[in-house]
């Protein structure tokens, strides 16, 4: 037989893991309340989804929460219990910061600053001596005539800061060819127009140095024409910038293309529209190249597309060169259908596409969007390929396979790669109408076209010709009727 002493040690252990196990049931039912709780705060789930849960929690609740709590169980139930009920939370844990992660992406992707910078730029030749704002103390500086508000409050912020006296000229041109001839010494000039010449003159970039910045704060503008996304068609701007990087650097328009997008019908039409189109400003009255207006902002390249096609753009991304190589690798590569074979040009890495099937990594894909040398209608056939790589993202990303193995990746490659003006609740709604049915959607393409020529440009500044592109009339047309049908259908 036993001792008194032992049989004391057992009951001091059974009752020691008995009040741990008590303790342990009231942490287990409220890390369960907590759980659920996000669940319904995060608002991602259809009903039917909550209802499982629901169901799920409360089973656990009920198998566990007992033989935890009373006295009455068995010590290998009581065991067994907490064994199942740390797994379980630690499910609940590893669950809650995915979510809490979630609705920190959507929270940074949709929350747009009250103001955006626009930066203003002190130029100097790449082998002048000036290397700082303190250089040019009490110089004459050559600047742009413009009348543009914003221009005149960094004029006066530079002139107070350091002294200078400003000579006016009107042209880009005049002011470019007086640098690098050395007629001037120093150029004061917005940032855009400085990108517009370094992409417009050949060596500009490189023979020129920016040694000072002069940073003035726009308040934002809320263009957002809002609807019940789950049940109204909808217009999606897509403006892709030439850069890498921050998405909140100004840069041209290169990828132009609106999604308009039938959550009834589950039909998405991907409408291009040409970089180079030759197009009347919305801001001022002058003409100039779709890409450009990425230079004054979202809501100018925004406007200028409605007025075009006469039609409500409801919402707008942008992205950038970051944006697609790291999307396109955190899915594991897409799939596409490439129409030609054919090598890339220019960018550092050389890579061969083949007509028919690619498989694409993100760097791949971005070569692939970007290629237009290689093909005999140029831009036409980039636009095309740009969708074709969209396309492929869309069905990669929306596959359910993909969304939850791949999930935590895409949200970090993303969030700080992307603006958009969807609101935070839109694409909760987007995501649960996804999740309820996980609908297949039917994704088309479209182009407009038109001839190339040679035409000033506001953004120049002066009479100099940059290459552009006529819009045909008649494209345009057919390409608004299929953009009204995909709306209209029911």
């Amino acid at each position: 037989m036993r001792s008194d002493k032992h049989k004391n040690i057992e009951n001091k252990q059974k009752g020691g893991l008995y009040t741990f196990t008590r303790f342990w049931a009231v942490l287990y039912i409220l890390a369960s309340a907590a759980f659920f709780g996000v669940v319904i705060y995060m608002d991602l789930l259809p009903a039917k989804y909550i209802y499982i849960s629901a169901g799920i929690v409360a089973v656990l609740i009920l198998l566990l929460f007992p033989a935890l709590y009373f006295r009455r169980f068995k010590k290998s139930r009581r065991i067994i219990s907490l064994v199942l009920s740390m797994a379980v939370m630690a499910v609940y844990g590893v669950g809650i910061v995915y979510m809490a992660g979630t609705m920190d992406f959507l929270n940074k992707i949709t929350t747009r600053p009250a103001v955006q910078t626009v930066s203003f730029d002190v130029i100097v030749r790449s082998d002048s001596a000036y290397e700082n704002a303190d250089n040019i103390k009490g110089l004459k500086v050559q600047t742009y005539l413009d009348n543009d508000r914003l221009y005149s409050e960094a004029k006066n912020r530079l002139q107070q800061e350091q002294g200078v006296e400003y000579e006016m000229q009107e042209s880009l041109t005049a002011l470019s060819d007086g640098l690098l001839d050395q007629t001037y010494e120093v150029l004061f000039i917005s940032e855009a127009s400085y990108s517009t010449l370094c992409s417009e003159r050949q060596n500009f970039e490189t023979d020129t140095k920016v040694i000072y910045q002069v940073k003035i704060e726009k308040e934002t503008q809320e263009i957002a024409k809002k609807v019940d996304v789950t049940s109204e068609p909808f217009n999606f701007y897509v403006s892709g910038l030439d850069i890498e990087g921050a998405i909140d650097t100004v840069s041209r328009s290169d990828v132009n293309m609106i999604v308009t997008v039938n959550p009834k019908t589950h039909r998405v039409l991907l409408t291009s529209l040409p970089r180079d189109a030759y197009i009347d400003l919305k801001s001022v009255e002058a003409k100039d190249k779709l890409t450009h207006t990425g230079l004054m902002g979202i809501e100018e390249t925004v406007g200028v597309a409605e007025n075009l096609l006469g039609i409500d753009i409801n919402y707008y991304g942008k992205v950038n060169y970051t944006t697609v190589t790291r999307l396109v690798d955190a899915i594991g590569g897409i799939d596409v259908e490439s129409d030609y074979t054919f090598t890339t040009h220019g960018m550092g890495v050389y890579y061969q596409f083949y007509e028919g099937p690619n498989h694409l990594d993100g760097s791949m894909a971005l070569a692939f969007a970007r290629e237009r040398k290689s093909f005999p209608d140029g831009d036409l056939q980039r636009n095309r390929n740009q969708q074709i790589v969209l396309e492929g993202i869309l069905k990669k990303a929306l596959s359910s396979s993909t969304i939850l193995t791949k999930y935590t990746s895409i949200l970090n490659a993303v969030e700080d790669n992307v603006d958009l003006n969807l609101s935070q609740e839109d694409i909760q709604k987007l995501v649960k109408m996804q999740l309820d049915g996980m609908p297949s959607w039917k994704i088309e393409r479209q182009s407009i076209i038109g001839q190339s020529g040679m035409e000033p440009c506001y953004s120049t500044g002066d009479f100099a010709q940059a290459s552009v592109v006529y819009l045909d009339q008649e494209s345009i047309i057919k390409a608004l009727d299929k953009i009204v049908a995909v709306m209209e259908e029911e």
